[in-house]
């Protein structure tokens, strides 16, 4: 028995003209943690819930006990049929309800198996060659299922299956192999088994006098690794969505590796596995729950806003790129606010304090504000140039009489007051219904639109989550709004979304550009958007992003070559953000400190931002748990003493949950 890499495998396979191969996760592997995970798929379908809310824990007993009465008659395997027989006895369910349900079980099968890497290798490789193939497995399920789903999966070429339930024997006996050296009619050591299980494939295949290799399989890369709790709770999501991403991930990118620890990873690798493997099945949740509160509203058109909306819509074309009709629209609180409300003095304060404090002169506060020319002669009568540099003095005389000029500021936006009317009403035209997507959390945007385009257009909000503050902004003003996650803030199970998770959440969706900070038209009418400049620390938080953003829609891409969009959402429960809210909640230390070098921004001109965790801030506890953005991550880094008293410290004084 050789174990060996799948390329090596390959290269030994010109020395026979007579091959035996198994079939699950050697030629096919599934979209689940393990094989009676597929069991858990099935358990929110309406046939498994009319007998029974614990489907996976019945059939796994039923094929226990299946398994029994066959050793008791001195049988070596077992049939789909014998252990559906056994389930009827368990749960008293009739013989309709029965044959549906393992009808649905076929079905789940067909949905989840996808050919492996080595697969699809042994099919090029063997095609237009006289060799021949047989395929031989231990499986309960039917020979001509089988058959059927190896030629829907792309295994081709082979002669005949040879399955252990319908031979009445086993290649872990190694009876079976005996059916095929005869059916080659050859002596044995001229053929060749492949296959995954180092006792079957491995020991009884070379027992039997047959040549045997031992390829690696994808869904046992972490049963060969260090226990995750010694470095990453990446792959401890048990949801099926998550299931899926996790198993693709392990086979496209670990098939052939004898173990995965991420504590060896680069950033730029573990960033894409926590693309590929946390937020590619999230965002997919959400975009399933899109489509599905836009078709029960019959929507076609949704505009995705800038910024929090570039990575969902590019999600969302992979998903359905031909049913909806998409935009991308230039949106950001100052765009929406300046322009179209006379401002509190404290408002003007706070809106324009971090811009005014990152620009060198007026002229370039001005141009991050799209300042018009009654603003410039306002700072003119008061004696201050927009080319010479600003000291503290001048920034706070500035600002001040920004704060006692609100209407004249408001005045400077009339132009583009005009272009942002007509730019929004060519999005949303008259007579239309479109949903617009943002991350969250309080709705302004989409008040601010639908002020601009008024009530001939029909606008419908979809968030990642919505805040108590929705309430009085979206809900009182009679605006149609649904949410992903929390929604007003509730339940409460849901809210540390937006309380403590909702940097990290924009993070995610954190797009290319900076900030939009104004619209220009040129002179044949096209609009086209400025956006702020962005500085080096903001660039490199921006590339992190980038790096998660591409490996989700890398794993998106991969999975859908494998099933459906409406396959993906028959597994995937409405709002199904568990998964990555627990590995947020209690993050291992080692995963918090990978996100220790991610800044959070408040905005244009804040250059320098924050740190996400402030993990290793040089500053006390108490000051870096109070002001980390995940204070979970933070904590995680804590010995039991230290957090224990830090957390009393906050709930005290703060009254703050760690």
């Amino acid at each position: 028995m050789n174990v060996s890499s799948s390329s090596a495998v390959l290269s030994k396979i010109g020395d026979y003209d007579f091959l035996s191969v198994d079939i699950f996760d050697t030629l096919l592997f599934r979209h689940c943690n393990s094989p009676i995970d597929a069991f858990g798929f099935m358990e929110e379908h309406i046939e498994t819930r009319q007998v029974t809310e614990y489907f996976k824990d019945y059939r796994v007993a039923a094929e226990q006990l299946a398994r029994e009465d066959a050793d008791q008659k001195g049988l070596e395997d077992v049939s789909l049929d014998e252990i559906y027989f056994c389930f009827q006895q368990l749960t008293n369910c009739s013989g309709t309800q029965t044959e549906q349900i393992k009808q649905l079980e076929l079905e789940t099968e067909m949905d989840l198996l996808h050919a492996t890497n080595f697969g699809r290798k042994l099919v090029a490789k063997l095609k237009n060659t006289k060799k021949r193939l047989v395929i031989t497995s231990d499986m309960y399920l039917p020979q001509n299922f089988l058959e059927k789903v190896l030629e829907a999966k792309g295994i081709i070429g082979w002669e005949r299956v040879f399955v252990s339930n319908e031979q009445g024997k086993t290649k872990h006996t190694g009876n079976l192999f005996e059916e095929v050296v005869e059916y080659f009619g050859v002596p044995h050591e001229k053929i060749l088994h492949i296959g995954d299980n180092k006792h079957a494939d491995g020991k009884m295949a070379a027992g039997a006098g047959m040549q045997s290799h031992v390829v690696l399989a994808s869904k046992d890369v972490p049963a060969r690794s260090p226990k995750p709790k010694h470095h990453s709770n990446i792959l401890a999501g048990t949801r099926p969505v998550f299931q899926i991403f996790s198993a693709n991930f392990l086979e496209t990118h670990h098939y052939d590796a004898e173990k995965l620890d991420f504590r060896t990873l680069s950033e730029d690798q573990y960033f894409e596995a926590v693309g590929a493997v946390l937020v590619a099945p999230l965002i997919t949740s959400m975009l399933i729950w899109m489509k599905q509160v836009m078709d029960k509203k019959d929507i076609s058109r949704i505009a995705f806003l800038a910024r929090d909306g570039m990575f969902p819509k590019a999600a969302f074309e992979l998903l359905w790129p031909d049913k909806y009709d998409t935009q991308y629209l230039a949106a950001s609180r100052r765009l929406l606010t300046l322009p179209f409300t006379v401002l509190e003095p404290d408002t003007i304060g706070g809106m324009l304090h971090t811009t005014l404090a990152n620009s060198e002169t007026l002229q370039e506060f001005l141009n991050k504000i799209s300042g018009g020319p009654s603003l410039k002669g306002i700072f003119a009568n008061h004696g201050l140039s927009e080319t010479e540099s600003l000291t503290r003095n001048t920034r706070k005389q500035a600002l001040g009489l920004l704060r006692e000029s609100p209407e004249a500021f408001y005045q400077s936006f009339a132009h583009e007051r005009d272009l942002l009317t007509k730019y929004y009403r060519s999005a949303f035209p008259a007579g239309t219904k479109t949903a617009v997507f943002d991350v969250g959390w309080r709705g302004s945007l989409q008040r601010s639109i639908c002020e601009i385009v008024g009530t001939e257009a029909d606008v419908v909000g979809l968030y990642f989550g919505t805040s108590p503050h929705a309430i009085s902004i979206l809900r009182r003003g009679g605006l149609d709004y649904e949410s992903y996650t929390a929604s007003n803030g509730l339940p409460s199970q849901l809210a540390a979304w937006f309380t403590d998770f909702r940097d990290i959440v924009e993070f995610f969706c954190s797009a290319d550009h900076g900030s939009v900070l104004g619209l220009q038209e040129n002179d044949s009418g096209e609009i086209s958007w400025s956006t702020a400049d962005v500085g080096d620390l903001e660039a490199a938080n921006l590339r992190r992003a980038k790096i998660i953003q591409d490996a989700a829609l890398n794993a998106i891409e991969s999975v859908l070559k494998a099933m459906s969009a409406e396959t993906i959402s028959k597994y995937t429960r409405p709002k199904d953000e568990r998964d990555l809210r627990q590995f947020l909640r209690k993050p291992h230390r080692l995963d918090a400190h990978r996100f220790k070098n991610v800044r959070i921004f408040d905005g244009v001109g804040d250059t320098t931002g924050e740190s996400l965790t402030r993990i290793g801030e040089r500053n006390t506890h108490y000051r870096n748990a109070k002001n980390s953005r995940w204070r979970a991550a933070y904590a995680s880094q804590l010995n039991p003493f230290s957090y224990a008293l830090l957390k009393f410290v906050l709930r005290k004084r703060k009254k703050v949950k760690l």
